[in-house]
């Protein structure tokens, strides 16, 4: 009986405590326990570290690095951080290793201290009662090149490393006269030789890039002069030529007549990724930053004194959209790219050069470009900012953000460029920029009236559908108009549309 009314007492003065003490003061204790940079030294004992906090996810990443948008780093809201001794809180920390990983059900994460480490995330699957290593991506497209493959990808290699030293010779007065005209703000801040815009081209996409031209031309940005063009084959280059497009072909290069990609990843697409990889690596390899496009494009602002605002970048990508293991972690648009002549990216270069056989059998020079990217990135440190989807959009923002393009139109928001990428094939890419206005070859004189102002008297355009004895447009869906410059200062001649200015 008195251990029973002992126990009552107890309960009734437990809960006279509980109703006088300060509800604003236990929730600030609780404040004061959630947000402690220390709780967890029993989790980490016996370990190298000494404690493991509770840090916000993404303002702890977007402070180590401002360049990798929050846009592209999603996840929970919190982030682990492990402390060494006498560290009270990362930011006394002088280094941090960053690992990104997924928690999903049944995957682990093992994380060990060694003197030397791996830097490096190794992917292992349970088999039976052991632990078998497993590929870090694991996709169909992902598959290791076949006999063939290595074949086709060695062969353009040797052909082209043969007669390297040739071919930088017959390239280097190419760039070296398109980078006098190079734009004047970004040329104040480079070590470089020199900048210049690289594209490279096939018959079948001479109108897309005709048509960046034109846009550039509307824009009043000088982008022609310091444009260099590497050309799939000799028609193609003299196509250029008459179109007054500084132009460069070698046999070197191998040779890629065909029409335009019918699809993405189709053959005529990643045959020419060998000319993508080339043209960036012999420009880089002469000492030459090199603004790379597709294309597919159309300006609005010039972006070079947008890359001269941050010298100390290695490289400038567009994001590309698309969120898929495949193009993790920095998912970078191979359409849109500037990257600085430096001994960083002259490896980077060369290591994409002599991966081709892995383009051809994963179908796709921008998932490459992404993995070897992020190698490069951790492993000797190449720097690089993904740009700003809404002041760099691709085609991924005209499909999901029609408030920004609806700002564009309305001219309220002017952004540096458009990439038609995140189509199936040409005639999507023709479909899209004629929907949005951003297809002025078409022959109608109210599409062509700022062209004409804009490249001024000494040179005008004929419209035609003929180039070179050859049309280049044999679908009926796609009978748009070619665009070949020509000197004639008297009259512009449209033999589609009968009219004569």
């Amino acid at each position: 009986m008195r251990h029973h009314r002992w126990f009552v007492v107890g309960v009734v003065f437990g809960l006279l405590f509980a109703a006088l003490s300060s509800p604003r003061r236990r929730r600030r204790r609780r404040r004061r326990r959630l947000s402690s940079a220390l709780n967890g030294s029993a989790c980490v004992a016996g370990t190298g570290w000494r404690d493991l906090a509770h840090v916000p996810r993404l303002a702890t990443l977007q402070d180590i690095n401002s360049d990798i948008p929050a846009s592209i780093q999603t996840g929970p809201r919190d982030a682990l951080v492990l402390l060494p001794k006498n560290q009270q809180g990362i930011s006394s920390c002088e280094e941090v290793d960053v690992v990104v990983a997924q928690a999903s059900p049944g995957r682990c994460l093992v994380v060990g201290e060694t003197r030397y480490p791996a830097y490096r995330v190794t992917r292992h699957e349970r088999f039976e009662e052991e632990w078998r290593p497993i590929a870090r991506i694991r996709e169909a497209k992902q598959r290791m090149p076949s006999d063939s493959t290595r074949k086709r990808a060695r062969t353009l290699e040797v052909r082209l490393l043969a007669k390297l030293d040739a071919v930088l010779a017959e390239l280097e007065p190419v760039v070296a006269d398109a980078a006098r005209f190079a734009d004047p703000a970004y040329a104040a801040t480079i070590s470089s030789r020199g900048a210049v815009l690289v594209m490279c081209i096939n018959a079948g996409n001479l109108d897309l890039l005709m048509n960046f031209v034109l846009s550039t031309e509307c824009a009043r940005i000088p982008a022609r002069d310091n444009l260099v063009v590497f050309a799939a084959d000799v028609d193609v280059r003299d196509a250029l030529a008459a179109a007054g497009v500084r132009a460069f072909r070698h046999t070197a290069l191998g040779d890629f007549r065909g029409d335009a990609a019918r699809n993405y990843g189709d053959h005529q697409f990643v045959e020419m990724m060998w000319l993508k990889i080339t043209c960036v690596f012999l420009v880089n390899h002469l000492g030459y930053d090199a603004l790379f496009q597709d294309a597919d494009l159309v300006w609005w602002r010039n972006p070079w004194p947008y890359f001269a605002a941050r010298p100390d970048l290695d490289s400038f990508w567009m994001d590309d959209g698309a969120r898929t293991s495949r193009f993790a972690p920095h998912f970078p648009n191979t359409g849109f790219y500037l990257i600085r002549a430096n001994p960083r990216t002259n490896l980077f270069t060369t290591q994409l050069l002599g991966s081709y056989s892995t383009v051809l059998a994963w179908q796709s020079h921008q998932a490459l470009v992404s993995q070897l990217l992020a190698e490069a990135h951790a492993l000797y440190g190449l720097t690089l900012k993904i740009l700003a989807k809404e002041e760099f959009p691709s085609g991924k923002q005209l499909h999901h953000n029609r408030p920004l393009f609806d700002k564009i139109h309305a001219k309220t928001f002017v952004p540096y460029c458009f990439h038609m990428c995140w189509t199936a094939g040409k005639a999507d890419k023709l479909k899209f920029l004629k929907q949005e206005g951003l297809w002025p070859n078409e022959c109608r004189p109210r599409r062509l009236d700022c062209a004409f102002r804009a490249l001024g008297p000494s040179i005008v355009l004929v419209f035609r559908l003929r180039i070179l004895g050859e049309d280049l447009h044999r679908s009926p869906r796609t009978q748009l108009c070619e665009v070949v410059v020509v000197v004639d200062v008297h009259r512009v001649l449209l033999p589609e549309s009968g009219l004569e200015s």
